[in-house]
């Protein structure tokens, strides 16, 4: 039966998210006081106007300023699972994810490498640039969601130790290859999880990539059919949009991509013998990249935020 009942998932990048005198990268990156409080109400009025329930938050490097700002929007539980990178004194590299929840989160993890999953094969698993996070959120009268969120490796090449040896290839390669082993190893997780204890399952993130590219797409590509196992999709394509052409959500000079996404279990794919809800809303706040009015968006994030909606047929 069709409910009322209504659950929101956003990810919102929220791009240098730093108050000062820190600095992000390099030590003329702070903030003037102005444009920290122009940021966060830019940012405060984002959030609002999607109302999400739930929201994975990428680039977080001031994490008690985030919760702040979080709690004050009505969303009282808020966690992360690592700390910023210091480069020297106040000087911040590395920001992490975040996530904030109008529910209760009863269980916390950093994801990690799957090391278990991968022996045998000749290979030595990498890190991840930044750890996804995952949570379990307990939403009452509808029970357990397992929710992650993530920021996959950057599509700038990676640097070697000699910069003046750098090789643009060979770092664009090894750029690809950590975010393909980051999506990789991000599914196996997740996959791990869910068999464990299956729960209608939620991936919120910046994938730095389109899921139709031979890295990331590794999230989303079905290898073979598992009844009992998970299987990921972009809600774009769960939503009846037929008649809509996909907004982008980050743009490099003229050219739009699809870069921040949300991907669901089968509980929510309706031709599912699991599936619990249907995708009656997607939402991409992109005016600040396609028509910018200075005064109101001269703070914004450099991503569109993006939120799905899913109602529950119970």
């Amino acid at each position: 039966m069709l409910t009322d009942k209504t659950l929101t998932f956003a990810t919102a990048n929220l791009f240098n998210f730093i108050a000062p005198p820190d600095a992000f990268y390099e030590f003329n990156n702070i903030y003037e006081e102005e444009a920290w409080l122009g940021k966060c109400q830019w940012t405060a009025d984002q959030l609002s106007t999607l109302n999400a329930d739930i929201v994975g938050l990428q680039e977080v490097f001031s994490i008690g300023q985030a919760r702040s700002l979080c709690e004050q929007l009505g969303y009282p539980h808020f966690v992360t699972v690592e700390q910023p990178h210091v480069e020297s004194d106040y000087i911040y590299s590395k920001p992490v994810v975040a996530i904030a929840s109008k529910y209760p989160i009863t269980h916390v993890q950093k994801v990690t490498p799957p090391i278990e999953q991968c022996q045998g094969y000749p290979n030595t698993l990498p890190e991840f640039s930044r750890h996804p996070i995952h949570v379990i959120i307990d939403v009452p009268e509808l029970g357990e969601f397992s929710v992650y969120v993530c920021h996959l490796k950057s599509q700038r090449p990676t640097e070697g130790d000699h910069p003046d040896l750098d090789n643009p290839i060979l770092g664009s390669w090894l750029s690809s290859q950590q975010r393909g082993w980051e999506a990789v190893m991000l599914r196996l997780f997740m996959e791990a999880a869910y068999k464990k204890a299956p729960k209608p399952t939620v991936l919120l993130g910046d994938m730095n990539q389109a899921i139709s590219s031979d890295t990331t797409g590794y999230l989303v590509k079905q290898v073979r059919q598992q009844e009992s196992g998970l299987i990921l999709k972009d809600s774009w394509d769960l939503f009846d949009a037929s008649e809509q052409s996909r907004p982008a959500t980050h743009y490099h000079f003229a050219n739009g991509n699809v870069l921040d996404y949300v991907l669901m279990s089968q509980e929510f794919h309706t031709d599912s013998d699991v599936s619990m809800a249907d995708i009656v809303r997607y939402q991409t706040l992109d005016s600040h990249l396609i028509n910018p009015i200075y005064e109101r968006d001269k703070f914004a994030s450099d991503h569109a935020f993006v939120a799905v909606t899913a109602r529950f047929v119970l």
